[in-house]
């Protein structure tokens, strides 16, 4: 199965990997010096080559003399294909800004260089192409405008290079100098592959004997073979996966990879759709967001948002905490986590309006309060006590457990622990009636001692020394009237099982206990059992007592009731 470019990797080992996106005005020459440096045709449609026009995404690699492997993505850099563009940008680790030596910076030089810093490549690299056509005069204003242009980006731009595609002049420096960004800092973050798998798809398609094959940039996680994976709500497995046209095993991020799904038909997963693994992500249509500006008052309150191919429709709320705090709000779920880059457009004009770096991906405060920062405790905190997978999924990492299988922030933790000392100081509190968080948390409280079902401070409940509890004792059998004491004081002694009850009277269990070997003397002259009358009469007692102390020697397994008989119980 061939699901890839038809090319093989070098047989060099790649030291580093990272994606590279071009970018640049329409016929600047980006893909020419795509096929220059790798040798690869990235305009894969006919139409594109007879018009020398990029219409749709391409692809290429080539390894550098350092062993450094570069994915490159080639991208349209006609105006009416920005958002084709910003799906070949997104998730990429440096850019390739190409810029004609004879006509200089043009329109979609500016908005390309805004969707590169939307999506937040922080690193890239200059080719000035088509030198070959120019004075070395005009070069040198070329590469004064280009500087001024550099200057006030927020992109490291590493070095500029002069190139001509026609004459190979430069080509090899600036594969050296890609590598050499890649090596300052163009590499995503090496702990993304230890998080959940996402795709965002860039291409579908169906092939004979195989089915549906996507291709795509893992932007975090693993992929392997036999993987399960979710997309647009629907259960896919991932049968096989290539990387540059080799069958591979698995795929590890940042990288591109093409993969053969089943389950799924090719109509079913479109440029856009989402690839990722099943409940490690926040699948979200409202988050908070800081914006790339000073200020967003001037934003529309309508705008379309763009991650990678993945393009909604949102509606845009100002957040007073803060100047260019924003609450975006769409249709369409996506799996989103804290510090993912997206794109904001007009929906009008398609103008690049701002990137935008995600703070929060399932916001409950008003916005009115809400104070996102993108850090744990402010992701966390408003919705108290999370389970460790829930946590993972808001924070979009694995947070350290605050209590077996719980997570909290500071502040809940603090709170939870005033609010359970002055219950405690109230007197013994049951464990039925608290949350699973506060029975763990409780439990590490100095001086608190579980037992019996209640929780309480100090070595010994003083409802233990309470005088009803000497009382009901001496009364044996015959225990006194209780109708004075406090409800709460009886309902504690029975939870504590100090006292067994039924019908309204209370017998201390010591007493219950001591009824045993008069049961068993009942047993012996009445094998078949004995009557409450019998066990009122050998006891002496009346039948306000024989009864439910009858009930109580039942409820501890001692007797066990059959009809108007008691024969031995469980415990008897």
């Amino acid at each position: 199965m061939m699901i890839g470019c038809s090319s093989m990797l070098s047989s060099r080992l790649a030291v580093d990997v990272a994606v590279i996106a071009t970018a640049g005005h329409v016929d600047h020459g980006k893909s020419a010096l795509v096929r220059a440096m790798t040798g690869i045709e990235p305009d894969r449609f006919e139409e594109e080559r007879r018009r020398g026009l990029t219409l749709d995404l391409g692809f290429a690699h080539t390894v550098a003399p350092d062993g450094t492997l570069l994915d490159i993505v080639d991208v349209p850099g006609h105006e009416d294909l920005v958002r084709t563009m910003i799906a070949g940008a997104n998730h990429a680790s440096v850019a390739l800004l190409v810029i004609d030596a004879v006509e200089g910076p043009r329109a979609q030089t500016y908005e390309h260089m805004k969707v590169l810093e939307g999506v937040g490549i922080n690193v890239g690299v200059v080719a000035i192409s088509r030198c070959d056509l120019v004075d070395g005069d005009h070069l040198d204003l070329v590469d004064l405008e280009v500087r001024d242009l550099l200057a006030v980006s927020r992109v490291d731009w590493a070095s500029i290079v002069h190139t001509s595609a026609v004459t190979g002049a430069g080509i090899e420096l600036l594969v050296e100098a890609l590598a050499e960004a890649v090596r300052a800092g163009g590499v995503h973050d090496r702990y993304r592959a230890a998080r959940p798998a996402r795709l965002v798809v860039d291409r579908s398609f169906h092939i004979a004997g195989s089915g549906t094959v996507v291709t795509g940039t893992l932007d975090s996680g693993n992929l392997a073979r036999g993987m399960v994976l979710d997309v647009n709500g629907r259960s896919t497995t991932v049968r096989a996966l290539q990387r540059h046209g080799n069958d591979v095993d698995s795929v590890a991020a940042d990288a591109r990879c093409a993969v053969n799904l089943s389950g799924i038909e090719v109509a079913e997963v479109v440029r856009g759709d989402v690839l990722c693994e099943p409940g490690r992500w926040a699948i979200t249509e409202v988050f908070d967001a800081r914006v790339d500006r000073d200020t967003v008052d001037s934003l529309p309150r309508r705008v379309e948002i763009h991650l990678a191919g993945a393009r909604r429709h949102a509606s845009v709320r100002l957040l007073p905490t803060t100047p260019n705090l924003v609450r975006i709000r769409f249709s369409g779920a996506l799996p989103l986590r804290p510090r993912d880059r997206l794109v904001m457009r007009s929906i009008g004009s398609g103008r690049v309006l701002a990137g935008i770096e995600v703070l929060d991906v399932s916001p409950v405060l008003r916005p009115s309060r809400a104070k996102p920062d993108g850090s744990v405790e402010s992701i966390i905190a408003p919705h108290g006590w999370l389970r460790t997978d829930e946590a993972a999924r808001l924070v979009g990492d694995n947070v350290p457990e605050t209590i077996p299988g719980w997570v909290a922030a500071t502040g809940v933790v603090g709170v939870t622990l005033e609010q359970l000392r002055k219950r405690l100081e109230s007197g013994p509190v049951p464990t039925t009636v608290l949350s699973e968080p506060e029975r763990l948390l409780i439990e590490r409280i100095p001086g608190v001692v579980v037992e019996r079902g209640e929780a309480r401070l100090g070595d010994r409940d003083p409802v233990l020394d309470h005088e009803v509890v000497a009382r009901v004792r001496d009364g044996g059998v015959t225990p006194p009237s209780v109708d004075d004491v406090d409800r709460a004081v009886l309902g504690r002694l029975v939870r504590l099982g100090i006292f067994m009850t039924h019908d309204g009277v209370y017998f201390h269990v010591d007493a219950v206990g001591e009824v045993n070997p008069v049961l068993e003397q009942l047993w012996e002259a009445n094998p078949d059992g004995f009557t409450v009358s019998m066990l009122r009469e050998t006891l002496g007692i009346t039948r306000k007592h024989a009864v439910p102390l009858a009930e109580c020697l039942d409820d501890r397994g001692a007797t066990r009731r059959v009809g108007d008989r008691r024969v031995r119980g469980s415990a008897g």
